[in-house]
């Protein structure tokens, strides 16, 4: 049984896997390879149709004795957010990581995340860079790096919170939270179809991040990744949500900049709800940024080609 102590404290890893038996029992060992001592694992299938569930179970029953881990076997998907809310309701660790059973952490991941941690106090969580690794098995990292693996670009850090409402620039699958701040927050927000963008926001409204200089985890990019489905030709699920949580942004937000960062993103994701032929949240959009004080030629274009509807996701889904 892992134990809380003060120079080891417990980390909780939610590992939650869907229809993901290609990776999930690398992403198990990525778990049990660890350098880091003090571990809690909480596995969710949640309700797979190929042999995940299989896999992970029988993976558990020969694990049992070396690792503390729950086992939560779902016999139906539950939307993401409210199962990881479920498992969420269990961890004990002071730390958590949210893994996703088709990515796999690298061995020191939690023992430099942790470290850094303890050193940024009150600090909401840890981010580090991540490889990112394609179908092909080509990898690149998500940060610059020159060709001895040194880092080649400034990281903000600290107060994140305009960065991360205009650009991706934090990897979520590096995060490591401080499970109290989390809780705080009431975890995830169930109405979401997916979670990074909006804890990621609501984290660094209030909260510092601290960034950990080195590789930390493998994000898998597949056809089947959660990621891919984020500008789904026509029929996108996470669109909505992701201009849920900008209309959130546009109340949290205190200063111009901000406003002026919360534009910069709304323009991003107009243009891509418009390629991916998403007109419905695209024109959502185009309302949301007129009440943050959009004009000038580029909302006018998107506002035309909003209007006028051309649908070019065909071309789009090829190019991406």
């Amino acid at each position: 049984m892992a134990m809380e102590s003060s120079s080891k404290p417990l980390v909780t890893v939610i590992l939650t896997s869907f229809n993901q038996s290609d990776f999930v029992l690398r992403a198990l060992e990525s778990v049990k390879k660890q350098e880091y001592p003090n571990l809690e694992l909480i596995i969710v299938d949640n309700g797979s149709r190929d042999q995940s569930a299989d896999q992970i179970e029988k993976w558990s029953n020969q694990n049992a004795d070396g690792l503390d881990s729950k086992l939560i076997l779902r016999k139906e998907p539950m939307p993401y957010c409210k199962s990881f809310n479920e498992a969420f309701s269990l961890a004990k660790g002071r730390y958590l990581i949210d893994l996703s059973g088709d990515d796999e952490l690298m061995p020191e991941h939690v023992s430099r995340s942790v470290a850094k941690l303890k050193e940024g106090i009150g600090a909401a969580c840890c981010f580090s860079d991540v490889w990112l690794r394609d179908e092909k098995g080509r990898k690149r990292t998500f940060f610059k790096r020159d060709r001895d693996g040194h880092l080649a670009q400034k990281v903000k850090i600290g107060d994140v919170y305009r960065q991360v409402v205009e650009r991706y620039c934090v990897p979520s699958v590096s995060l490591v939270f401080d499970t109290e701040i989390l809780r705080k927050q009431g975890g995830y927000d169930e109405s979401l179809s997916y979670e990074d963008f909006d804890i990621i926001v609501r984290l660094a409204r209030n909260y510092s991040f601290v960034f950990s200089n080195h590789i930390g985890v493998i994000k898998n990019i597949h056809a089947g990744s959660f990621s891919a489905a984020q500008y789904a030709p026509k029929q996108s699920k996470m669109l909505p949500s992701t201009l849920k949580v900008c209309w959130k942004i546009k109340e949290m937000n205190r200063r111009p900049r901000e406003n002026e960062a919360l534009l910069k993103r709304i323009y991003y994701e107009t243009k891509h709800a418009l390629l991916s032929g998403n007109f419905e949240v695209a024109g959502g959009f185009l309302e949301l940024a007129r009440q943050v004080g959009g004009n000038g030629l580029k909302f006018r274009l998107l506002q035309t080609w909003s209007a006028a509807k051309v649908n070019i996701s065909p071309i789009y889904s090829l190019l991406k």
